[in-house]
């Protein structure tokens, strides 16, 4: 028997999973397929990823020919994801570590931002280092690439992408790969990749307003307004952000977080030439202003400045898609993005200028992704790329370009449907460093009714960025240096006949040009189904990480400074286990509970404590003592422990609903303070906390929410978290409007 599977609107949906009784079928891309039958009476499921299941009777032979029509079930659509291979699949077959977050979870909370999102999901911790950034299995946002619709966000401090900057009310669900994807997406998806799908508006006019107040004069504006029919789409975003700061020291001058004020706008236009040719256009502006003071010392005078900073970046997505043939699918991508900051630091009494620096950094990618559907058990995916990037700083003497050109190749080999294999590997040529191959293997099995197994292993790297190449900075209060590898030999020249270098410590004609970072990565997870209405995930990870960067000093100059410059030397690792368990309670309760154990280390830092080598003076007697393994705590910026738990209570008779989460992080290595190079005294690190926040969101007339809630209910402060205030209120409306075609 032959058949097809379609949408409401005729479209065939590929993938889609025919079973009678024992036997079974895929449909290919066009939503056809054919199966086997014995004469007699036959019981036929159809299921698809976003859609209800359908069971239908057949009689074979008297019905040869079979088409169904799903309809959409809008509680599954999230179930589909992009990320981990670049095609859609369901995220059931997809055998890595992947969770997807979703609009209505994002809603239910009242996060403002993406941090706040991601503070919330097992295994993340969300660190503040130069912004407030994000930890994958140990592993620092340096080695985590972002992504929005599939293209990567720059603008980066010492490695953290600052996840305030990116409002959440237009994010459809966000896609987190745990584990290296270099595979497919290159350097700095070492640890993972997170990308932001964001919204396609609904058939029709459509149109959101979205208002909250925080406190500390917090507050959020979101409007959307959208269009579109069956053969075009447009929507426009817009969110203005703004608080007025706060201060947790009342010993400095400085405000912890400043005052400041940011503007988000994205516009989306697709077009649709034909059932076979599909055109989109994506863009993003982001802006924002800093205003704060700061108490700078000349000579033997403090004076008050005023510490102004601005950050900006945009982009333009323009994407075609192209069905060739029956199987065959073409995408070509362009991308084009700047982000740019500037900061001056104005004398509050005579306004002149005593420091002012600027970034500016531009990255253009093209892209070509072919996907070949050979049938239902075989997809091949092979793409290929080049980039451009530069940037001009302040503390770079020239205008800086990288180019590089890249080439991957993925098979998917789904034989059953109880087990699934994706083989891949990208290839990397790059001006500044070595070429690179990062691999990935990964396989799934559905060993019965519930219990799931994936298994993967993959390669991945992290090149050298342009502020380790290339830097050229001189601290002007403090006076210390730090210089990029490859001009460390002619700064250094250049310091040495200015008489400002007293004691060289590393010849700067020994030093080479950093190499990339790599990573091989094992998991190995079980999904473990108890129930129908309960699940229970373990993912086991192991990440070995070599040639890591990392600065040392070089030389010490006549002010008593030294010079700092980056290196390949440290090999890491970072293991544990993620464990997540989901359950419905009620139909209208549900519990959802995370933990997190990381063992991190510093190789050469254990194999020093195994011969003898690291000491401690003990406080209470004066006396040295050689530190042990079990003294030992890890990397920096790394808790042992962290979980959270997270109810959510919906109310249909009343029409609203409840959202009670809890997170726990576990005590962490700040710093060392006895002068050994490692964390291994009490003293050395931050408290551990538990958060407990809660929302509150009631429904009226169907088309507007008011949302309420307080986060950080239990008023705690860190001294080490500056974006942990204590106890903040909320308060809010959302109205949505449609106006439906049909």
């Amino acid at each position: 028997m032959k058949g097809k599977i379609t949408d409401k609107d005729g479209k065939g949906l590929p993938h889609a999973t025919i079973k009678a009784g024992e036997k079974g079928a895929i449909s290919n891309v066009n939503g056809e397929f054919r199966i086997s039958l014995t004469d007699g009476t036959h019981t036929i499921s159809v299921s698809s990823v976003g859609f209800i299941t359908q069971t239908h009777s057949l009689v074979i032979p008297d019905q040869k020919e079979f088409k169904v029509i799903l309809q959409e079930d809008i509680q599954k659509l999230n179930e589909v994801v992009v990320s981990a291979t670049k095609t859609s699949r369901s995220i059931e077959n997809i055998p890595l570590p992947i969770e997807v977050i979703s609009a209505e979870e994002i809603e239910k909370i009242g996060a403002l931002r993406l941090d706040e999102v991601l503070l919330e999901q097992v295994g993340m911790q969300i660190v503040s280092d130069h912004g407030t950034g994000l930890q994958i299995q140990g592993l620092s946002s340096d080695y985590i690439l972002f992504l929005i619709d599939g293209e990567p966000i720059i603008g980066r401090t010492a490695g953290t992408l600052d996840l305030t900057r990116l409002a959440v009310d237009n994010i459809e669900r966000i896609e987190v790969i745990k584990g290296p994807a270099s595979s497919l997406y290159g350097s700095e998806a070492m640890a993972g990749v997170v990308n932001i799908i964001t919204k396609k508006p609904n058939e029709g006019l459509s149109a959101s307003i979205r208002a909250r107040y925080r406190t500390f004069g917090t507050s959020d504006l979101n409007a959307t307004v959208g269009y579109a029919s069956k053969k075009t789409s447009a929507s426009i975003f817009f969110n203005r952000v703004g608080s007025n700061g706060y201060d947790l020291n009342e010993e400095t001058l400085s405000q912890t977080i400043p005052k400041y004020s940011g503007y988000t706008v994205n516009p989306k236009f697709v077009f649709k030439f034909s059932d076979k040719v599909n055109l989109s256009i994506n863009s993003r502006m982001y802006s924002e202003n800093q205003e704060n003071l700061a108490e700078v010392t000349i000579g033997e005078e403090e004076v008050i400045m005023d510490d102004l900073g601005k950050r900006s970046d945009w982009n333009l997505m323009p994407t075609l898609e192209i069905k060739l043939k029956e199987n065959h699918h073409l995408q070509l991508r362009g991308y084009h993005t700047q982000y740019k900051t500037e900061s001056e630091l104005i004398n509050k009494e005579d306004r002149s200028i005593y420091e002012s620096s600027y970034f500016d950094q531009f990255f253009n990618r093209i892209e070509l992704q072919y996907d070949w559907y050979i049938n239902e058990k075989h997809i091949t995916t092979f793409g290929l790329g080049h980039t451009n990037e530069k940037v001009n700083a302040t503390n770079y003497a020239d205008i800086n370009e990288f180019r590089a050109n890249y080439a991957f190749l993925q098979y998917q080999w789904i034989p059953t449907d109880r087990f699934n294999v994706i083989l891949g590997g990208r290839f990397d040529s790059h001006n500044a460093y070595d070429s690179r191959f990062s691999p990935k293997l990964a396989a799934g099995y559905k060993l019965n009714n519930w219990i799931n197994i994936q298994a993967s292993f993959g390669g991945g790297y992290k090149s050298p960025d342009f502020r380790q190449l290339l830097l050229n900075f001189t601290n002007p209060v403090a006076g210390y240096t730090v210089l990029g590898s490859t001009i460390v030999q002619d700064r250094m020249e250049e310091l040495t006949q200015q008489d400002q270098i007293e004691t060289i410590y590393i010849d700067p004609k020994t030093i080479e040009t950093i190499k990339a970072e790599s990573s091989i990565a094992y998991n190995l997870g079980f999904d473990l189904f108890p129930g129908k209405k309960s699940k229970v995930a373990f993912n086991f990870f192991r990440n070995e990480i070599s040639n890591l960067i990392e600065t040392a000093p070089i030389a010490r100059k006549t002010n008593g400074q030294n010079v700092f410059s980056y290196f390949n030397f440290d090999e890491v690792i970072t293991q544990g286990v993620d464990i997540k368990g989901d359950f419905q309670l009620s139909p209208n309760l549900n519990l959802s509970a995370g933990y997190q154990f990381l063992d991190s280390k510093n190789i050469e830092d254990i194999n020093e404590i195994k011969n003898g080598e690291v000491f401690k003076r003990d406080p209470a007697t004066n006396r040295t003592l050689k530190v042990s393994l079990k003294d030992y705590g890890g990397l920096v910026n790394r808790s042992r422990h962290s979980g959270n738990a997270k109810l959510f209570y919906i109310n249909n008779q009343y029409n609203f609903d409840i959202a009670l989460r809890t997170i726990y992080r576990g005590k962490w290595g700040v710093g060392d303070s006895n002068g050994n190079g490692i964390i291994d005294s009490e003293n050395e690190y931050a408290d551990d906390y538990f958060l407990l926040n809660l929302a509150v969101n009631k429904v009226l007339f169907q088309k507007i929410t008011l949302e309420s809630g307080i986060n950080n209910i239990l008023n705690v402060k860190n001294s080490f978290v500056p974006t942990m205030p204590g106890r903040i209120w909320y308060a809010g409306i959302n109205i949505k409007l449609s106006k439906n075609n049909n």
